[in-house]
């Protein structure tokens, strides 16, 4: 399949997607039970076990990304990101495991997110959402104290309750979602922007504010939202994208600074 100004390494390296591993150079990825190997050359994207309209879904491909660049390049201090990692897509993923994986983000890095999705796998099953009723097989899958969080919300979610979230705006959706437990202001941007198709979102951790104080001089949490919401048409991209520079100039920095503290 032929995209244009799409990176498959951009996209599955900026911390929105856990469920991958790279041998060679595909991809071997897992979503909500499916399993599919995906690699890039050039422009050609080939995959094995999922179809084009999944594939085109999953990684952000059927949005207007060439509108999306030219709104964000007016940003001058935003434009290195821009074009170092060009290609980097907001991707839409399985609400369901999107939760999941995001209450697993409280005080924790990307590396233990992966291990905590891997052990759900394994001691779970390969669909792992809507499965998980078992408090004590949870806190098997290295998960501590978020292990009530994951077992409480999987009583009070379906597919029905995601479906309903995508049907509302923004800001109704992450106040609904904040009703879960384990859900509070960051996580719930980051379930409304990587699953739900809210580009309005802004996820928030300590990297990012990091990022807004030096770049912005804005610090405080209400402050830095009511910057993104007024500075970018596209607030998710941008942070998306400042998240991703970040994280790659200073690795070691980032990878303690990304624990998000408070759900």
């Amino acid at each position: 399949m032929r995209v244009d100004s799409f990176s498959l390494q951009h996209t599955l390296d900026s911390g929105q997607f856990f469920r991958y591993e790279k041998t060679g150079d595909w991809y071997h990825c897992k979503e909500r039970g499916k399993s599919f190997r995906i690699r890039q050359k050039g422009s050609e994207l080939e995959f094995e076990g999922a179809d084009a309209k999944y594939i085109k879904q999953l990684f952000g491909l059927n949005c207007k990304y060439g509108k999306i660049i030219q709104e964000l390049s007016k940003d001058k201090k935003l434009l290195p990101a821009i074009k170092k990692y060009h290609g980097l897509r907001i991707m839409q993923r399985d609400p369901w495991e999107t939760l999941i994986s995001f209450q697993c983000s409280i005080f924790s890095n990307i590396k233990k997110i992966k291990l905590n999705m891997k052990l759900f796998e394994k001691k779970i099953g390969k669909d792992f959402a809507g499965k998980l009723d078992n408090l004590q097989k949870i806190k098997k899958c290295a998960t501590g104290f978020r292990a009530k969080y994951i077992h409480q919300a999987n009583k009070m979610v379906d597919d029905k309750y995601f479906e309903k979230l995508k049907k509302k705006n923004y800001q109704e959706a992450k106040k609904e979602l904040m009703k879960l437990p384990g859900v509070g202001e960051k996580v719930a941007d980051c379930i409304c922007l990587f699953s739900l198709d809210k580009t309005e979102a802004f996820p928030v951790d300590v990297w990012m504010q990091r990022m807004m104080k030096k770049y912005y001089k804005k610090e405080k949490l209400k402050d830095i939202q009511q910057f993104a919401q007024q500075k970018w048409k596209f607030p998710g991209y941008a942070q998306q994208f400042l998240f991703h520079w970040g994280r790659h100039q200073q690795p070691q920095v980032v990878e303690c600074a990304r624990k998000i503290g408070a759900p």
